[in-house]
């Protein structure tokens, strides 16, 4: 018992030993300052090892991943300096500003905690202190993303942007930190106060970023005017979009409006070559379905227009023309140009003539719906009215019989025709003496009874342009007493188109560049004058006939159209070639396998304006012949088309190509159907 009570005795001042051992520690913790890092249970060993760490200089402890200098050789894990002390050597080391070594002593300490959003900013201090903002903002970044909802994160990554001069991001930063931040901490009050003063700078930025100067407060009124003189319609268009001020500008200005031009090739933006100059003008046939009448009447609300070019405007219908009317709005027309619609009738196009008395340029190809009562009206109702274009309507031939004996002495030009119905020869005699000052009449789109229904056009003495296609002919004699009539009755025709007229032969190139054959005439047939001449595909048409031009030449020809002949060799196209190439600007003799470089080398001699050739499908010109044409005339020639020509090498046409600057002014193609 007594060898018990004394056991029981010495553990309880055992016990009471450690209960006071402890009491004394943990004074001692107490008088020392809190820590907010997690210490390590060490050793005597490792007390050792920092104890010698704090007496020894300052080194580079460890090379960090971020290729920072020091020695390369890591300390395992059980040998790491604590994190505590590790801090407290950057502290010191930040003091004295050796931000390198508390930059390393941070590394090192974030390999221990990675996450520690105290460490991350301190060496975000430390990279700012170095001049490496990239580096300082990816700490920042690492701390917003490990830790959202602290303030320190967002403010080390505003300050790091406002140092790169970035405003504007730095401004987002601190916006979206008072926003996302746990509110009650002394940095957010300070990122609250400084995220309202960037509030204020982003609105300042924005403003100046979005402010444009506008010309219309700065420029004066006249320069205004001329620059939006210089715009395309399309481009006023869309300067309506801008702002309203801009469209109350532009709607004011009304002399802006008075062309409306929504036609997808708009005759003011093409440029007609040279050589085009007196060939018919191509027709606009590319579809623009984007307007409607709505487009239209929100234009028109300006002013009433004087021009209205709707090109191929398949969108439109015939109550365009009804709330015009209604508008008031066609009064001062003067230009209509509509093509391929077939939305529009008769009826109304009828209505809508008795308010455009002022109407002078009518185009409505390939309108459908366009009758012989809407011709009739137009005519009677607008005596001013100098150019018409009806062909490919539903019209015919009583159109201009009617009221045929009351002249429309204004009508210069008349584009008439369609395909599918027959002009007899009375009906061309209505047409002559309705319009008897006619200065172009395009026919090509007519099919006429026979080539004697034409031969009173001998009455237009005025007709400087005449356009023909497939004109059927009873035979050689009916064509040749017709052109015999032309000639002595217009005595000046610029251009003559007879493609495909089966009755054209020798004797019609006779009696085009020597006249008639009476000795009481001075004349000289049409070589004074004649500057366009097309006879392709005429069956009857020889070289004989072309060789008749050397001994009377047609001085003035400007465009010669001669495809597909096939009674026409080489020899005819060479006498042809150097007797009327002075002024020669276009030839076009495609379809001849006989055609070498022989003519090549004449076009060279004697075609000193030549701008456009045609040599489609000629089995012997070879690249000698193309490069003599090209270095003669040099970047003059404006276009030459080879295609299906096989003697041609490639070499050869990229040559040419690299000397007239431009890869497509040479046309070297081949279809499937060559051989």
């Amino acid at each position: 018992m007594q060898s018990t009570n004394h056991h029981r005795e010495s553990s309880l001042s055992n016990k009471d030993v450690r209960m006071s051992a402890g009491k004394a520690a943990s004074g001692l913790a107490a008088k020392q300052r809190p820590s907010p890092y997690a210490r390590p249970a060490t050793s005597s060993d490792d007390r050792m090892v920092s104890g010698l760490a704090r007496q020894a200089p300052r080194q580079p402890l460890v090379q960090s991943r971020m290729g920072l200098p020091g020695d390369a050789a890591t300390v395992p894990l059980r040998e790491q300096i604590p994190v505590n002390d590790l801090v407290q050597f950057a502290r010191k080391s930040f003091s004295q500003k050796d931000f390198t070594a508390a930059l390393q002593y941070l590394t090192r300490a974030l390999i221990i905690a990675p996450k520690d959003i105290n460490l991350l900013d301190s060496r975000a201090a430390s990279f700012e202190k170095l001049g490496r903002p990239e580096d300082a903002l990816s700490d920042a970044k690492s701390m917003i993303r490990s830790h959202p909802q602290n303030p320190k994160g967002y403010l080390r990554a505003g300050k790091v942007l406002r140092l790169q001069k970035n405003f504007k991001s730095s401004a987002k930063i601190y916006i979206a930190g008072a926003e996302r931040s746990d509110k009650g901490s002394k940095e957010y009050e300070t990122l609250a106060r400084i995220a309202d003063d960037m509030k204020v700078k982003l609105e300042e930025i924005t403003k100046k970023e979005t402010c444009v100067l506008d010309p219309m407060e700065r420029l004066p009124f006249e320069l205004i005017m001329m620059v939006f003189g210089a715009l395309s319609f399309t481009e006023r268009v869309r300067c309506l979009t801008i702002s309203k001020k801009w469209m109350s500008y532009l709607g004011s200005a009304r002399h802006f409006w008075y062309s409306i031009d929504l036609s997808r090739r708009a005759p003011s933006q093409i440029r007609t070559p040279h050589h085009a100059l007196y060939m018919p003008m191509l027709a606009d046939h590319d579809p623009n379905n984007k307007v409607t009448n709505r487009t239209v009447l929100s234009l028109v609300k300006y002013t009433p227009p004087k021009v209205l070019r709707l090109g191929c405007a398949q969108q439109i219908s015939g109550g365009l023309f009804t709330q015009l009317a209604r508008l008031k709005r066609a009064s001062a027309l003067e230009t209509l140009s509509l093509r391929m619609n077939s939305k529009i009738y008769d009826q109304e196009l009828s209505l809508f003539w008795s308010v455009t008395p002022k109407l002078r340029s009518l185009d409505l190809h390939g309108c459908f719906g366009a009758m012989d009562t809407s011709v009739i009206s137009v005519l009677k109702r607008c005596p001013l009215l100098e150019e018409l274009d009806i062909s490919e309507c539903r019209v015919t031939e009583e159109c201009v019989m009617i009221n045929s004996t009351v002249p429309l002495p204004n009508m210069k030009k008349l584009v008439i025709g369609r395909w599918e119905a027959q002009f007899a020869k009375e009906g061309i005699d209505a047409l002559v003496s309705r319009f008897p000052n006619l200065i172009t009449l395009d026919i090509r789109t007519m099919r006429p009874r026979g080539i004697e229904a034409l031969e009173n056009i001998c009455q237009l003495t005025q007709l400087r342009h005449l356009y023909t296609e497939s004109i059927e002919t009873s035979g050689d004699s009916a064509t040749t007493f017709v052109v015999q009539r032309w000639v002595a009755g217009i005595p000046n025709l610029e251009s003559l188109q007879m493609n495909a007229c089966k009755g054209v032969s020798d004797i019609t190139i006779q009696l085009i560049a020597a006249g008639t054959a009476e000795a009481e005439s001075d004349r000289q047939g049409w070589s004074h004058s004649l500057r366009m001449l097309d006879l392709s595909s005429s069956p009857y048409l020889t070289s004989e006939g072309l060789s008749f031009l050397s001994s009377h030449p047609l001085r003035r020809l400007h465009t010669l159209i001669l495809n597909k002949c096939g009674r026409v060799s080489e020899v005819g196209l060479r006498q042809a070639v150097a007797s009327s190439g002075r002024e020669l600007c276009r030839l076009d003799c495609a379809g001849y396998g006989s055609v070498s470089d022989k003519l090549m080398l004449d076009i060279k001699d004697y075609c000193p304006k030549i701008e456009a050739l045609h040599f489609a499908n000629s089995g012997q010109v070879t690249g000698i012949g193309l490069m003599a044409v090209v270095n003669e005339r040099g970047r003059g020639l404006e276009r030459i088309c080879l295609d299906d020509c096989p003697a041609v090498s490639v070499d050869a046409v990229e040559r040419a190509r690299a000397v007239l600057g431009d890869n497509t002014r040479v046309s070297f193609l081949f279809h499937r159907t060559h051989r």
